[in-house]
């Protein structure tokens, strides 16, 4: 929309469906640069983040694993699925990316979140990656709602040195929390399973 009272439908990016799409706030290399996860009917069975590049936003391509889920004895709480959560922000040490990891347990899927460093220049280059969570549901509303377990980051807001992520708790209410972009990139820096 450009005025937001005529809404135009626009076409998919990708076939097969494919889902957690997130376009980079700059062009990469005079290219625009969206991750997302393939998937196969619209939900799961694959769980990796993929980068893709496209000249106008129409045609994409160079499609490109970025992560992979993690062995379970490594990082549990991405073991199952990953994918991208709020646009990737410039920080001093590469592009910042808050993303949803998933385990599934016998009381079903439990979703948390962590960050991972992408470089500047090449983001498909994945630099630091948190071995554990820096979000995972714990407060009621995060743990109780339509789909229990979930803190799902949707959008990351820079103030200053702080950055806002706005998440989706329980697919039912949206949560905010707060931290200092500094010690994110120093935690997922010393913190990484690379």
């Amino acid at each position: 929309t450009f005025d937001f009272k005529k809404f135009y439908q626009c076409e998919n990016a990708f076939l097969p469906f494919n889902r957690n799409g997130v376009l980079f706030p700059e062009k990469i290399n005079g290219k625009y640069a969206m991750l997302s996860r393939p998937s196969d009917n619209g939900h799961t069975p694959f769980g990796d983040i993929y980068i893709s590049f496209s000249p106008d936003m129409k045609y994409w391509g160079e499609h490109r694993c970025v992560m992979k889920v993690t062995p379970f004895p490594e990082s549990a709480w991405q073991c199952t699925k990953i994918g991208a959560g709020s646009v990737p922000f410039l920080t001093d040490e590469g592009w910042l990316l808050f993303y949803h990891g998933v385990i599934n347990t016998c009381n079903g899927f439990r979703y948390s979140m962590g960050a991972a460093i992408l470089d500047k220049d090449n983001p498909e280059k994945v630099l630091y990656r948190t071995r554990p969570y820096l979000l995972a549901p714990a407060a009621t509303y995060e743990l109780q709602g339509d789909v229990p377990n979930v803190v799902f980051p949707c959008a990351a807001l820079q103030d200053g040195e702080r950055v806002a992520v706005y998440y989706g708790a329980a697919d039912t209410v949206v949560g905010m929390a707060f931290g200092y972009i500094k010690e994110i990139v120093e935690f997922t820096k010393n913190n990484s399973i690379l």
